[in-house]
């Protein structure tokens, strides 16, 4: 029974001596202990090799599709073209107004477009007026739709029309590239860029 009484005892008492030990304590103890958080390191801005490794790919997600080209060229069909010109310049409003466009760029505003079709997939548009993208065969689904697209340099976006089939993504009209202030020559205005398209669904 004494050996019981004393383990009782024991036990009651180990408590208070932890107790005791806690009371000694000083708050400037505890603080001298804290280990200090280091601050959240900010998210790594993707690199351009990752960012051109996805271009060329058509994705969906959500309700739309999207892909971002490296180069874009400009489609002058539509309309026929008629390039005469007398003293002023072109007798074409239609041209008058893109040689100004192009005169103010500091570019070219000798026409010369020997691939043009007087006529689209979808009839026939007026390249200068209408923002239109070309889309490939295998994504004339698109056609009809709106895109928003975006000159990823500039930040400078528009809306514009599906309305032509090509060889592939990353071509847009004469009046696209007009839009996003953009060398619109069709034979040498080349963008060198990277270009967003995204079609909702």
């Amino acid at each position: 029974m004494k050996h019981f009484i004393f383990l009782t005892t024991a036990m009651l008492l180990v408590p208070l001596a932890h107790a005791a030990d806690l009371n000694a304590i000083r708050l400037s103890d505890i603080k001298a202990m804290e280990m200090a958080v280091p601050a959240p390191a900010p998210a790594p801005a993707p690199d351009k090799a990752s960012q051109a490794a996805l271009d060329g790919h058509y994705f969906c997600y959500g309700s739309s599709c999207a892909i971002t080209t490296s180069a874009t060229n400009v489609c002058s069909d539509g309309i026929r073209i008629v390039t005469e010109t007398n003293r002023s310049g072109y007798t074409d409003s239609d041209l008058s107004g893109w040689a100004d466009y192009q005169r103010g760029m500091g570019n070219s505003t000798r026409w010369s477009d020997p691939s043009h079709q007087n006529t689209t997939a979808t009839g026939r548009v007026n390249p200068f007026q209408t923002a239109y993208v070309v889309v490939p065969r295998n994504h004339r689904e698109l056609l009809h739709r709106t895109a928003m697209v975006c000159v990823l340099d500039t930040g400078k976006c528009i809306t514009a029309e599906v309305l032509e089939i090509g060889p592939a993504f990353g071509e847009i009209s004469v009046g696209a590239m007009m839009q996003l202030g953009l060398n619109a020559h069709p034979a040498n205005g080349r963008y060198e860029g990277r270009i967003s398209y995204t079609f909702p669904n």
